[in-house]
């Protein structure tokens, strides 16, 4: 049979589980970092918006332009904010749509993806 200080000893055990388990779980419910949100929001709007007519990633797409992978090694972060907000469309010998209808967090979250921070 247990002492009561025994009971005791077992119950804050348990307790200390529960709680552990519990911030444990509360950790997978929280958002991914930004750069992998960054990520899934570029890819969805790289598909949305229809870039892939003319650029590939990642072997799929089209070849008419750069594929994304190319572009990385050719422009920064600022010529390829530029080419996708770029009211005058001067770029990509005119065929580039203007992106600016994008709100500034999704601009940013295509740059990221495209010219990643080194």
């Amino acid at each position: 049979m247990l002492s009561e200080q025994d009971k005791q000893g077992n119950a804050m055990y348990r307790s200390l589980l529960i709680i552990g388990i519990v911030f444990l779980l509360g950790l997978t419910a929280l958002p991914a970092d930004s750069e992998e949100q960054d990520d899934g929001q570029a890819r969805k709007l790289i598909n949305s918006q229809g870039c892939k007519a003319c650029h590939s990633l990642e072997g799929d797409g089209g070849t008419m332009a750069d594929s994304f992978e190319k572009i990385r090694t050719r422009l920064s972060r600022t010529e390829v904010r530029l080419q996708l907000v770029n009211r005058d469309k001067k770029h990509g010998h005119t065929t580039i749509p203007d992106f600016s209808h994008l709100s500034e967090e999704e601009i940013t979250a295509l740059v990221n993806f495209i010219q990643p921070e080194p």
